[in-house]
């Protein structure tokens, strides 16, 4: 027993060298002895973005369709006091002086129309009745109804928007010319294979002045003498017939003039020509508007 307790008093100094060197272990790591040192906690784990599906081609489409909500001309009158959009082809104009009218159809004093009045015409680039002619428009507005017949009254250039006709392609520029390709079939035997010719369009017709009113609405050429010229000073008027109110004509804006060689009432007088455009009626005449020369080709000299 006294061994024993001799052994043990050998040992006290190790032990106690031991125990301070625990102490002072965790004094320096900041954890006291009642409190555990925590464990580490790994960072999350990152999660990427969620992966993009686009959407069906359907919903695409119709997402992307301006003008979707657009209602055809022909169905303006059943929403006389709404606002809304009308579309359709403008294939006639008319300045009174008093105001510029865009209709959409022949019978235009009970269908529906455009109204521009004089103090907004200088906010167009153009002459309205020059500007939406022939074109498919989208019209924004107040439809309101007029003597029977529904309108909307034109006051901004914002409220008329141009679009493509429906079911109708952008003009394509030309294609590049191709190369002639090469074909190796199965057997070897080296075959050049050519494009095939690219298919133009056919011309537009040519008709007679004289059959002109039978054409109205139509993209056409029409061929005559012009026997009669008169410049008003807002307008140049190409006439084939000496009965110009009832025939047809050629319209030139002033805008147009600088464009010629020389005045068109002088370079076309007593020419034999034809003319390619849009025929129009404008006061119960057939007529086309020239924009520029190359509408007008002469075929036949003075």
């Amino acid at each position: 027993m006294i061994a024993d307790l001799e052994d043990m008093d050998r040992h006290i100094p190790l032990y106690g060298l031991i125990l301070a060197t625990l102490l002072l272990t965790s004094f320096i790591s900041g954890c006291g002895a009642p409190t555990p040192c925590p464990l580490a906690t790994p960072y999350p784990t990152y999660t990427p973005y969620p992966t993009y599906t686009p959407l069906p081609a359907t919903l695409r489409l119709e997402a992307q369709a301006p003008g979707s909500q657009a209602i055809p001309w022909q169905e303006a009158e059943a929403h006389i006091g709404q606002r809304g959009t009308v579309q359709g082809k403008v294939i006639d104009t008319y300045n009174s002086g008093e105001a510029v009218f865009l209709n959409f159809s022949t019978d235009w004093q009970h269908t529906f129309k455009a109204v521009v009045f004089p103090d907004d015409w200088g906010k167009f680039p153009r002459p309205p009745e020059e500007l939406f002619y022939g074109e498919f428009v989208r019209i924004t507005g107040l439809i309101e109804e007029y003597k029977g017949a529904p309108e909307i009254i034109v006051s901004e250039p914002a409220q008329v928007e141009i679009v493509a006709q429906p079911g109708a392609y952008p003009t394509c520029p030309p294609c590049p010319t191709q190369e002639p390709r090469v074909v190796i079939p199965t057997s070897g035997v080296r075959v050049t294979s050519t494009p095939a010719p690219t298919v133009s369009p056919p011309p537009p017709e040519v008709i007679s002045f004289d059959e002109a009113a039978g054409h109205i609405g139509q993209e056409a050429t029409v061929e005559g003498e012009v026997v009669d010229t008169y410049n008003s000073g807002k307008v140049v008027f190409l006439n084939f017939s000496s009965d110009w109110r009832h025939t047809f004509k050629v319209v030139i804006f002033p805008d147009a003039w600088p464009l010629f060689p020389k005045p068109p009432e002088e370079l076309y007088l007593n020419q034999w020509v034809r003319v390619t455009g849009l025929i129009k009626e404008y006061e119960g005449a057939p007529e086309i508007i020239v924009d520029s020369p190359e509408q007008i080709r002469i075929i036949k000299e003075e």
